[in-house]
Formats: C-alpha cells, structure tokens, sequence
C-alpha cells in the first residue's frame, strides 16, 4: 500500500475484480473538454451542476509545487506527496504517482471512483493531471494531520495536548458518518478496505476527514479477494492493515461492508483507550489486550488514562461495548454503518452538538 497519508489529506480509491461505480460526475462540455481521461489542461468536472474537480496541466502541477521543490508530506513505494500553493490562500496536498502502466491504471481508476464521492467527511479531490504517465492527484489540505499521529505521538520532541473525550466521539461519528454513506447512500457500495486511525485525518477544526481509498472495493464483484497466497499472482498487496483487518477476510478472502465495520470497531477501541492497535512492545493486538476487561466490565481499567477522568462513564461503557460488536468474529453479529451511526447519534449527542458536528452532515449527495 501507499503511505503519505499523515499530514496531508489525500486518497487513493481504486476498483479491482473488475467492478465499476455508477458516476454522475462529468467534464464540462465547454470546447476542448472530453471523457474523464481527455479534455484538456483546465476543463473542470462537474457534478450536479457545481464544479468538484478540475484537469491540471502538467506545467500546472509544476508551478503549484514549486518545480517539486515543495515540502514532502508524504512518501511511500509509489507515490510522492507535496505540498502545494494551490492559491495565495489556499494549500493542497499533490500526489505525484510513479510512472508505470500498472500504475497508471490504477490512477485512472481512483481519479474516476474519486470523482463520484462527495461527503463532508471524505477527503475531498480537487483535480487531477493525466498528461503523463505520472498520474496526479490534488487533495484538500488537512493542518492537524492523521488520527493516529494525534493520539499516539509527540509533536517535535513535546507532549501533545491530550484529545478531549468530546472531540474523540465527534471524530468517531463523523468517519461512521462517511462509513454509512460509502456503504448505504453509494450504487453499487462501496468498501473502503483499510479503516485505521493513520487514514482519518484531521482538518483545521480537528473534523474527521476518511483518507486512503487504496484498497477500496466497489460492488460485489470486487468484494471477492484472494487470499494472502495469491498476493502476487493479483499484483498488489491483500487489504488492511495488521490490527484492523478483518479476521474473517484473512481467512476468506471475501472482504465485504462487515469487514469495514470490524476495523472501525478497533478504531472505537482505539478512541476509547488511547491505545495502537498493535502493542509496539508486546506485538498483541488491542482487541484481545482489552475485550475480555471491557466483557467482564471493568472499563476504568482500559479507558485512557490521560483523560485523567474527564470523560462521560456511561458513554464510555456504550462505545466500548458497541465496539466489541463491532469486533465480532462472526460477522453475523457486528452491526451495520447505519445501525452504528443511529447508536453513536443517539448515545453521544450531546457532545457531538457541542464540537460542532450534525447528523446533518451526514451526507452530501
């Protein structure tokens, strides 16, 4: 998988197995516009009549990231993240994907999956540069970097100030939120594939952003993955990452929306604790390190003692709970998006209203 996503607010949405989505999002026919992969240099796309994203030109690209002398934001196997002066007030996040026909495929694919996604809490594209065989993608910019660097790291040698216990379950509904409307409010679905704290970012009022869409599945036919023997014989990597992934997937092959649920459940989990999903020390997974505690009861002894107390015990004791549902290993028993959402709505409005986030927001068609 790629890695980059820290403090910067990109995806990478790519459909396999041959599914495809259903997209109402379209170039503008004004001259010298063409298809999603045509058009030229400064054509916009459109999506119910307002503009959602904009062709660059390579010369563009260039001038954005200062001849790519730009801030490196993020770097992984395949691709390098700049930063880039989008406007003189305005900062974005440029993917500069390596150039190979395998990856350019993959390219295009996410550029057009990309394009019908709309949600407050989906990282947003701008545009994109398909000029040459370095495709290119231009994200919103999100200042307050990844979930993950947020609750586990320290900022320039400092303590971070502790995530409040309000902001934490904003955070949670609003990626649940976006989980939801991958899930119900997409034709055909679709399955993000690789829910983890790294890959929720966090915009300059510390909402949630959902980031990474690499691994992402759309429809049923894409659902079906080999398992981890035939990684190489399908040429990219099996979905999740270690600690979030399904345990039913890794032994299936099958990824399908429970899938997405369970890694969100480490995510509640995560949330709650304060802890990785993988011990760095001991390598245990954060679901057996806690689940029996919080089975037998016994939340004081998991919740995250840097919140030194200042959290609601009863709405501690429902996400914990709700998580382990979530975690499930038969995923006959773990809930749905929709049924989390409603829960989380009904059992943290209070302070959801008072960080500012609205069921509301739940999704922007």
């Amino acid at each position: 998988m790629l890695d980059g996503c820290g403090l910067l607010a990109f995806a990478r949405c790519c459909c396999v197995g041959g599914g495809e989505m259903e997209s109402d999002a379209r170039v503008s026919d004004e001259p010298g516009c063409g298809g999603g992969g045509g058009g030229g240099a400064g054509s916009v796309v459109e999506k119910g009549g307002g503009v959602v994203a904009r062709r660059f030109g390579w010369a563009e690209i260039e001038s954005v990231t200062g001849g790519f002398s730009s801030r490196v934001i993020g770097q992984g196997g395949f691709s390098t993240v700049y930063l880039a002066s989008l406007t003189s007030s305005r900062l974005g996040a440029v993917k500069v994907q390596r150039s190979s026909e395998r990856l350019h495929r993959a390219f295009c694919q996410e550029r057009d999956v990309l394009l019908s996604l709309r949600h407050p809490h989906v990282v947003r594209l701008l545009g994109y540069c398909d000029e040459r065989d370095e495709g290119v993608l231009v994200f919103e910019y999100a200042p307050n970097g990844d979930l993950h660097e947020r609750l586990h790291h320290r900022s320039g040698g400092k303590s971070r100030t502790v995530l409040p216990w309000a902001r934490r379950m904003a955070v949670a509904f609003q990626v649940a939120m976006a989980l939801e409307y991958l899930h119900e409010s997409r034709d055909p679905a679709v399955i993000h594939g690789d829910i983890k704290s790294s890959n929720v970012l966090l915009d300059a009022n510390h909402d949630a952003k959902l980031c990474d869409f690499g691994f992402a599945h759309v429809g049923f036919s894409a659902a079906v993955r080999p398992p981890s023997g035939a990684t190489r014989a399908w040429g990219r990597p099996v979905m999740g990452s270690p600690g979030y992934a399904d345990p039913h997937f890794l032994r299936s092959g099958v990824a399908t929306k429970k899938s997405d649920v369970y890694s969100f459940g480490v995510l509640l989990l995560e949330l709650v604790t304060g802890r990785e999903a993988i011990c760095a020390q001991t390598g245990h997974r954060l679901t057996a390190a806690v689940g029996p505690s919080i089975g037998e009861g016994k939340l004081a002894d998991v919740v995250d003692r840097r919140l030194g107390g200042d959290y609601d015990v009863e709405e501690a004791a429902t996400v914990a709970a709700l998580a382990l549902r979530c975690v499930s290993d038969g995923t006959g028993l773990r809930p749905s998006m929709a049924e989390v959402v409603r829960e989380l709505q009904e059992k943290t409005t209070a302070l959801i209203s008072a960080v500012g986030s609205k069921p509301s927001d739940k999704m922007v068609s």
